[in-house]
């Protein structure tokens, strides 16, 4: 064959060639490439609707209607759709597979979606998946009109009316509609966010971002450089409130210890534009001087996590609290949590706090901690320190110092503490002197010195506590007070009297059963003992096993004047009277025992508030059956006497029942569905049932009495289906509408006849 026609043959030859290239390039392309994400998207589980692919000869692929989905069992929830997606294959790489972008420019029309992480503990994409992730990204990329929902736990950002453009050559473009951001921790929403972009080495760089007044993000850059490894960065400096924040995160998840890498420091910044900016409801002042922060491990393997904390606070103000200055430094290393330094410093105050502690690795170990640590304190302005936890500053003053050391071991402590205080006022109670010692030791705690003096009152304890399961404490109290009324203020009392009222205590302790007594004089009189043969007060032990816990207890009062009374112990109502008495309780609280006497002598109120305006009694009480000899009631004109019974089945079970000399009638003209106080007055016609009998019922403990009455017929032929009424109690002020009204017969009296005038 002559070589021209050779020469011929294969060039037309290769132009059939080409053009059957150039004509059955497309399908191929097309079809291979929705067989390539058939494969891929099998792979790793997920589910991927096209709707169409056009891959014209040397021109970009075109998709339509890109639809991504998981199953309801996946690790990760995806719902992704695209309206269209163009990009540019990079067919040298591809074919040859060489290292490189597989793609060199990318734009993704109206994407929408949601990615959310419903379990955590499931490996979502797998390693080959991250790989051929990482090379699917594109030399450049454009992203129009995109809203996008990523959840992982508590944590939630929302992108809205998205566009991003980033070029390895030029710069690009982001700008959003809104991004939200909600945690347990923040909760923000940004609008209308404008920066520039570039994308560079597989780094995406946003910078330029203003997200709030007085927040301006210099950069953002996101590695995606090793994202086939399995390993993702996060750089991020910003200019925050007046300051600057640095901070660089890594995360690796390639093998089951997931690793996290953070790295962060801030100089600087405003609390009080802060506070402003993030829209908390209580403004904070102060500044932010320096603070560094990293954290190496992950959370769900504490063995492994090392980090540390440095942080320097000035000029803090919250509320009503200030503080000059407030330092924290701490370590975590080999489960070693490590209190470098924790300092606070307040005008004239400052307190230092430093030590070590063994972090449990498993939930066991948090009763057997492992803690050393010291404490320095060195307090001129009580209430101003305690405002800053909060305290009303009104109810401390004064200096006071402490020094000690403390630590723990398998459940043992051991250490010592001494507090040292003068001019002291707490709760508005002055205290001129405080000297307390404690020692800890492997099973007690040792009270060696607590003594308080204030002029010639004092109080001193000595005593031991059992740290072990029993807790058992021995010791001794002993106090002398000029005038107890100083100190009800303490309490929340205030029980001033003209007169002064002296105490004295005395008590000794053994294995937690307090024997001793205390005894307050009354001007007047004679004192008010209060004397414990047995009172067991056990430490940690409930209410219930208390009051099956045996005592033997007595209260005594001789000719005790009401006028000279102090107020505080319920007797503010009484104006006048001589209240004598003793009285002792034995057994248990659940079926008491009472041995005693008391009496009341003309007993008079300041006014009607209960009732009534004088009063006399006498009551004689013999295990648990007891007699009223009799109770006077005087109001106004009226004047009723009542004798009676008292039964005692328990604590909670006691009944009181009365009856009068006098025909009693109830005459409250209301409805009472709650009786605060009983009034009697006189009557001189008979309209109404009687009374025959008032029963009071409730308990010693629990506080819920009732009052009953009994009626009776006034003569033979009246009816006697007559019902109880039975009406609760309220120990309270309540208005007028809540008084029970009773009246007393009394006939009257009959008038003199005039003598007829004789003439």
């Amino acid at each position: 064959m002559p070589l021209k026609t050779r020469l011929f043959l294969v060039g037309l030859s290769t132009l059939l060639g080409a053009a059957m290239v150039i004509w059955g390039s497309p399908v191929a392309v097309s079809n291979g490439l929705r067989l390539w994400v058939w494969w891929k998207s099998r792979q790793e589980g997920l589910a991927v609707s096209i709707d169409k692919i056009d891959a014209p000869f040397l021109r970009p692929v075109v998709i339509r209607s890109l639809h991504i989905t998981t199953p309801p069992a996946a690790a990760f929830h995806i719902d992704l759709t695209a309206a269209g997606a163009n990009f540019d294959l990079n067919l040298n790489r591809i074919l040859l597979y060489r290292r490189g972008h597989a793609i060199r420019n990318l734009s993704i029309e109206n994407l929408h979606g949601e990615i959310r992480r419903d379990k955590p503990n499931l490996r979502g994409i797998t390693q080959r998946g991250w790989r051929t992730l990482h090379r699917l990204l594109p030399q450049k990329f454009n992203l129009h009109s995109s809203e996008m929902r990523v959840q992982g736990g508590p944590s939630l950002i929302l992108l809205r009316n998205c566009v991003l453009s980033a070029s390895d050559i030029e710069a690009g473009r982001f700008s959003a509609g809104e991004v939200m951001i909600a945690s347990p921790w923040l909760r923000q929403t940004f609008s209308q966010l404008r920066g520039a972009t570039r994308w560079d080495a597989d780094r995406l760089t946003l910078a330029g971002l203003t997200l709030t007044r007085g927040l301006d993000v210099e950069s953002i850059a996101a590695d995606f450089s090793r994202l086939g490894s399995q390993r993702v960065g996060l750089e991020f400096d910003a200019d925050a409130f007046g300051g600057k924040i640095r901070s660089t995160i890594s995360h690796e998840w390639r093998s089951k210890r997931q690793n996290w890498k953070v790295a962060g420091a801030g100089t600087d910044i405003s609390l009080a534009q802060t506070s402003e900016a993030i829209g908390l409801t209580d403004h904070f002042g102060g500044l932010l001087r320096a603070c560094n922060f990293t954290f190496r491990g992950n959370l769900a393997d504490p063995a492994r996590v090392t980090a540390s904390l440095w942080t320097e606070m000035t000029g803090l103000t919250w509320r009503n609290r200030t503080a000059e200055a407030i330092m924290l430094g701490a370590s975590l290393y080999n489960q070693q949590v490590q209190l470098q330094q924790l300092y606070i410093r307040q005008k004239t105050n400052q307190l230092t706090l430093s030590g070590q502690a063994s972090f449990p690795s498993k939930s066991s170990d948090w009763l057997r901690p492992d803690f050393r640590g010291d404490i320095s304190a060195t307090i001129n302005s009580l209430g101003d320190f305690t405002s800053l936890f909060g305290a009303n500053s009104g109810d401390f003053a004064g200096a006071i110092a402490i020094d000690g050391t403390i630590n723990t071991r398998e459940r043992k402590i051991g250490g010592h503490l001494t507090v040292a205080g003068n001019s002291l006022s707490i709760f508005k109670t002055q205290i001129d002197n405080l000297t307390a010692k404690l020692n800890l030791k492997a099973t007690e705690l040792e009270i060696e010195q607590l003594e308080l003096d204030r002029k010639q009152d004092f109080v001193r304890v000595q005593g031991k506590i059992d740290l072990t399961h029993g807790h058992d404490y021995s010791g001794t109290l002993s106090a002398s007070i000029s005038n107890l009324a100083d100190y009800l203020g303490v309490f929340g009392e205030s029980g001033s009297t003209g007169s002064p009222l002296p105490a004295t205590v005395g008590f000794t302790v053994d294995s937690s059963v307090w024997q001793g007594y205390a005894a307050v004089a009354i001007p007047n009189s004679k004192p008010i003992t209060f004397a414990a043969v047995s009172l067991p007060l056990r430490i940690g032990e409930s209410w219930t096993e208390f009051s099956m816990t045996p005592l033997k207890v007595s209260l005594s009062f001789v000719n005790l004047s009401l006028e000279n009374a102090p107020r505080w112990p319920g007797l503010g109502n009484f104006r006048s009277g001589i209240l004598s008495g003793a009285l002792e309780v034995s057994g248990t609280l659940q079926r008491p025992t009472f041995e005693g006497e008391i009496d009341l002598i003309d007993g008079q109120t300041k006014d009607e508030s209960l009732g009534f305006t004088g009063i006399s009694g006498r009551v004689r009480l013999d295990g648990n059956h007891g007699l009223i000899d009799f109770l006077r009631i005087i109001r106004k004109d009226a004047d009723v006497s009542f004798r009676g019974e008292v039964e005692v089945r328990d604590a909670d079970d006691l009944t009181i029942t009365l009856t009068s000399n006098l025909p009693v009638f109830d005459v409250t003209s209301y409805p009472l569905d709650c009786v605060s106080r009983v009034m009697v007055s006189r009557i001189d016609t008979m309209f109404a049932p009687i009374v025959s009998e008032i029963k009071l019922a409730g308990g010693l403990i629990d506080h819920n009495w009732t009052i009953t009455l009994r009626p009776t017929a006034r003569q033979l032929d009246e009816p006697m289906n007559l019902g109880d009424r039975t009406i609760p109690l309220c120990f309270r002020a309540w208005p007028t509408q809540g008084a029970l009204m009773l009246s007393a017969y009394s006939p009257p009296s009959a008038r003199p006849q005039k003598r007829a005038k004789h003439r």
